[in-house]
């Protein structure tokens, strides 16, 4: 893989800043999946999956950069994770109290053919034969190292469902520090029970682990689904009173769906058509400093996985009820695509948003972009 430098980005308090970080083909020719983390010290980490073929392809890697002066300059991409025998590798990382942190590795061998010539995946994954493991990793250091971790068993993953042969598909898709100090993960799984084998029709459930004891520890609560097509994915969940979380999720009704938990995670509501209209792409979701919640999605009702477009934000004061009118990020058109996003408020209130902007250029290549923006552009409506 290439090096690259990445140029430096700007950010204007009131105003919304949007950069290419990293070109497609640079480094490689596919960029996605970014996450951030923050370091007790101010430093700023992003990491993000790159690969030449497809996102389940044996090649595909996890790059991360850093900021030191929180998300102005970064230093050249350097691999993170890398297992190219075992899979790709998706890491999510979450700051506790002091120094301590917790990172959770999902990883996935696929089973895909590619054609080296054209650069280009020639027969998919069957989700129904692959296998997926989860490792919990600990940091005494704020997240700049991490102990080598324990995989955590598919049975409490899934509350003992196993495909056929065996095993489990799926990956942590949030990880939240409660008030009370409870630590509780989402595990989008395909179900066994309600998926159908024999014709390839999937169907995801999620389930929650907590933990009382900083992520020694872990116990299954309880799960949820959506009786539509390919059931809920891709959970994004936050705390917005002490122990009531609220849980969005992707779907392929035209919105995303939402549940509440009212017990700290011990039980959920019965998932529910939310006001918000999407496409099937995922949604991410946060808590500000102010107290407010704030969520990027594609907001164009669709039940297909396009348009994914344009990328909007809203926040909300009310714990869900209720959403402030979208502002555009970023808009595209055709067969192009702004989704795949990560999100992140750092301690100066500065809000970094990176992006898999997918462009229906021939070779097909990703870039990686960042947007830069704060709670006062959200509310003055970008003026």
């Amino acid at each position: 893989m290439k090096s690259a430098q990445i140029a430096p980005l700007t950010y204007t308090p009131g105003k919304l800043e949007y950069f290419c970080f990293l070109r497609g083909s640079v480094v490689a020719d596919y960029h996605q999946n970014p996450g951030f983390h923050q370091f007790p010290d101010g430093d700023v980490m992003v990491h993000w999956a790159a690969y030449d073929y497809d996102e389940c392809s044996q090649d595909s890697v996890t790059f991360y950069s850093v900021s030191r002066d929180r998300g102005l300059s970064w230093s050249e991409p350097q691999v993170f994770l890398a297992d190219y025998s075992g899979g790709p590798m998706m890491p999510l990382l979450l700051r506790l109290a002091g120094d301590r942190a917790l990172m959770f590795v999902t990883q996935t061998r696929h089973h895909i053919e590619v054609d080296p010539q054209r650069r280009v995946a020639i027969a998919g994954s069957n989700y129904f034969a692959v296998r997926t493991s989860v490792t919990v990793r600990r940091s005494v250091d704020g997240g700049r190292t991490f102990d080598r971790g324990e995989e955590l068993p598919c049975a409490l993953l899934t509350g003992g469902k196993e495909l056929p042969g065996g095993g489990c598909y799926g990956s942590v898709e949030a990880a939240i520090h409660l008030a009370s100090g409870r630590v509780l993960i989402a595990f989008m799984f395909m179900d066994p029970i309600r998926a159908d084998v024999a014709t390839g029709q999937q169907h995801f459930t999620t389930g929650c682990l907590l933990s009382d004891d900083g992520g020694l520890t872990w116990r299954r609560s309880s799960e949820f689904t959506t009786d539509t097509p390919r059931g809920a994915m891709e959970p994004q969940i936050v705390e917005v009173a002490p122990d009531r979380l609220l849980c969005l999720l992707r779907t392929k009704a035209g919105c995303l769906y939402q549940t509440v938990s009212v017990d700290g995670g011990e039980s959920w509501s019965a998932p529910g058509p939310s006001a918000l209209t999407a496409p099937e792409s995922m949604a991410r979701m946060i808590h500000l400093r102010s107290g407010r919640l704030l969520l990027v999605w594609n907001n164009v009702s669709s039940i297909t996985q396009r348009p994914r477009y344009p990328l909007v934000a809203a926040i909300c004061s009310d714990g869900g009820a209720s959403w402030s009118e979208p502002r555009v990020i970023a808009e595209e058109s055709g067969t192009n695509q702004l989704s795949n996003h990560g999100l992140i408020q750092l301690d100066d209130g500065c809000i970094l948003l990176g992006i898999s902007h997918y462009r229906a250029v021939r070779p097909m290549t990703s870039d990686l972009d960042m947007a830069i923006f704060d709670e006062q552009w959200l509310l003055e409506g970008g003026k």
